[in-house]
Parts: structure tokens; C-alpha cells; sequence
């Protein structure tokens, strides 16, 4: 057993000497290096890895930088949190080769937190100067100020405190939220007041177990709201247009049907001393019938713009119930059903009020699914 797990650490062993060899071959500098560092802390005399992790550092070191370099002299957007990015990987290089003996590493430096810290400095001064051309027109532009609100708070991720962008991030907050408000059911003749209360309620609950979509949306009831000036961008209208309370249809059909076996009903001579009996099968006259119910209600909703009252979205909802039954009822002889047994009596229908309610539920988390997904990339 101990052989056996010898040649599998062997043969793993040398798996990972020639894949760290294969990546230095196809220029993968970063990979090779932590490859061949692994193999050393694995097994420090092991003669191809010491080269395979000086060359690939080396390499590694050289490609990084080089990005760096370029990385400085471009004006790309945010190029400092690339070049964060790039220290970072040098750093993470060095401390893997820095885990063997390797005398030539001291001609490399052995730690980047002064280049790091100094990319964060220059990452988070980036942000915060975008949030600022942004935050200029923050209060006449949502987007400027979602935008304003986002490049402050990415400041102040790359440095804690950073000047005063969370101040402004939280000035900027209130103008970024899209602001829509749910009117309430606009009444029609398909339900009566007390159901359109009662389908008014809940959607309130699904949306309340919905929650906001997202950060930046906020959705209103109707009427003003103490200290909130901010204006109204969309508004939401939603009416019932078709209710059926349940259309019932009926139906039957007749049709005669027989035993399976016929039945002595008589006798008859065939000659003068020869008597046979006459066989028939019993007869009798089934009646079918049959009971279906269909109830159903669709909504309208739609969004309109605030400033100008421009329909920017509309849908239809719509949800139905239905119910089947069949009985019987039989006359003749009872023989003809071979056993058969009828129902004879229909079922309880369900009751108009239970499938409204039924209903006006599943409306309601409808509507507020849609509403959710409507607006959770806002």
C-alpha cells in the first residue's frame, strides 16, 4: 500500500512539473509560477522546478509591468483599478515564489503596498470625479443622479471615507429613485365595490410581501406625503375589464345499452316434444349528463408618464377557474348496466365567492410579480 501511494504522489508529482513546464512553454508566466511553487514546497530537491519558477517569475514580471506601463500612459476611464488589479497579481506572485529559497527574488521587491495604496488613492479620485460631473444635474436627471450616487459610493469603496463622498452619495440618493405611484383599482361594472376592496387589499399584501424591486424604485400610494417634495415620474393604473362569476353549462345525452348476457325470457317448441329457451339480453336506456362551470377575470395595467401622461408600458392579466362534473340516470332493466354503478346526484358546485377569492389572490401576486420585474433594473 505505502508503494502504491508513493508512485501516486510520483506520478502526480511529475504531472505538475510538466503542466508547470507547459504553461511557461505557452507563455501562462502566473500559472507556471504557482505550479512550480507548489512542487517546490511539495518537495524542495526537486531539480526542473527551481528554473521552471525563476523563468516564469521572471516573465510574469515583465508582463505585468509592461501592463501597468501602459495602463499609466492611456486615458482610459478608470484605469487605475486596472492597474490595482495588476499590483495585486504581483503581489500574489511574489508571496508564492517568496515561499522557497530563491536568492535571485531580492533583485524584485518583495512587497507592493505602497504602489497598491497609492492605486486606490487614484481609483477612488477617478470615481469621485465622475460623481461629480454627474451630480451637477442630479437634481434635474434621475439617471445623473443614480449615476452621481453609484461613482461616490465606488469611492468610497476603494478608500474608506474618501472625502465627502457619502455625503454626497446620500444628497444624491433621493433623486436617483424612480418614483411610481399605485392608484388603486379604477372601479367598471365587472365587480362590486366590496370585491374591488376586497382585490384592492390584496394586492396591497402581495406587494408588500414583494418588496421594492429594486434600490433605486420606489413605489407610492396616492396623495402627498409629509416633507416629500420630489416629483412623481410614473403612475400606475389598473382596471378589471371582464369577470364572469361562473357560466354554467349543461348538457345531456341518451343512448341504450345491454348486458353482456343474455337472459331466459320465454320458451318455444321446435317440434312436437322439443322445448328451447329464448334467450335476449336486457335492455335499458342510460342518460348522461353533464355540468361545466368556467369563471375568469382579466386586468389592464398599464404606466403612464407623469410630466405628459404618455402610456410608457401596458399588459393584460387574467386568471380562470374551471369545473366538470357527470351523473346518470338510468331506466329499464337494471341488468343491462352488468353491474354498473351510477352516480346519480351531481356535485356541490364551488361557489362564486370561493373562486373570486381564489382568483383575486393569484391576481394579485400576478400584478405584483409583474411590477417587480417590470422595474428590478432600474
Amino acid at each position: 500500500m505505502f508503494y502504491t501511494r508513493f508512485c501516486l504522489l510520483l506520478l502526480m508529482g511529475l504531472a505538475t512539473c510538466r503542466s508547470g513546464r507547459t504553461a511557461l512553454r505557452r507563455g501562462n508566466y502566473d500559472q507556471a509560477v504557482t505550479l512550480a511553487a507548489n512542487r517546490l514546497v511539495n518537495k524542495p530537491t526537486h531539480t526542473d522546478a527551481p528554473a521552471v519558477l525563476k523563468q516564469a517569475f521572471v516573465g510574469a514580471y515583465g508582463q505585468h509591468q509592461a501592463t501597468v506601463r501602459q495602463l499609466t500612459q492611456s486615458a482610459g476611464p478608470f484605469r487605475w483599478e486596472r492597474i490595482y488589479a495588476e499590483y495585486e497579481r504581483l503581489q500574489t506572485l511574489t508571496d508564492q515564489a517568496r515561499r522557497v529559497r530563491s536568492d535571485w527574488l531580492e533583485l524584485y521587491p518583495a512587497d507592493y503596498a505602497d504602489r497598491r495604496r497609492e492605486a486606490r488613492e487614484l481609483a477612488a479620485a477617478d470615481r469621485y470625479d465622475a460623481a461629480e460631473q454627474a451630480f451637477a444635474y442630479h437634481r434635474t436627471d434621475r439617471l445623473a443622479a443614480k449615476e452621481a450616487y453609484q461613482q461616490y459610493r465606488k469611492a468610497g469603496d476603494w478608500v474608506l471615507g474618501y472625502r465627502d463622498a457619502q455625503v454626497k452619495a446620500d444628497a444624491a440618493f433621493p433623486y436617483a429613485m424612480l418614483r411610481i405611484v399605485i392608484e388603486p383599482l379604477t372601479p367598471s361594472f365587472a365587480l362590486t365595490p366590496s370585491d374591488y376592496r376586497a382585490l384592492q387589499a390584496e394586492i396591497g399584501r402581495a406587494m408588500e410581501r414583494r418588496g421594492q424591486p429594486s434600490p433605486f424604485v420606489l413605489f407610492m400610494p396616492v396623495g402627498p406625503v409629509p416633507g416629500d417634495s420630489l416629483p412623481v415620474h410614473q403612475v400606475v393604473q389598473m382596471t378589471v375589464v371582464d369577470y364572469d362569476a361562473g357560466v354554467i353549462h349543461d348538457a345531456s345525452s341518451s343512448r341504450t345499452v345491454e348486458s353482456t348476457q343474455a337472459f331466459k325470457v320465454g320458451e318455444k317448441k321446435i317440434n312436437d316434444s322439443t322445448k328451447v329457451a329464448i334467450l335476449e339480453k336486457a335492455k335499458g336506456t342510460l342518460t348522461t349528463y353533464t355540468r361545466q362551470i368556467r369563471a375568469g377575470m382579466r386586468l389592464n395595467i398599464r404606466a403612464l408618464d407623469n410630466q405628459n401622461g404618455r402610456v410608457l408600458w401596458e399588459d393584460s392579466i387574467s386568471e380562470s377557474r374551471a369545473f366538470a362534473d357527470e351523473w346518470f340516470s338510468f331506466s329499464g332493466d337494471v341488468r343491462a348496466l352488468n353491474g354498473q354503478s351510477l352516480k346519480t346526484t351531481p356535485s356541490l358546485s364551488p361557489s362564486a365567492w370561493s373562486w373570486l377569492s381564489s382568483m383575486s389572490d393569484e391576481l394579485a401576486g400576478d400584478i405584483a410579480g409583474k411590477l417587480h420585474n417590470r422595474y428590478d433594473n432600474e
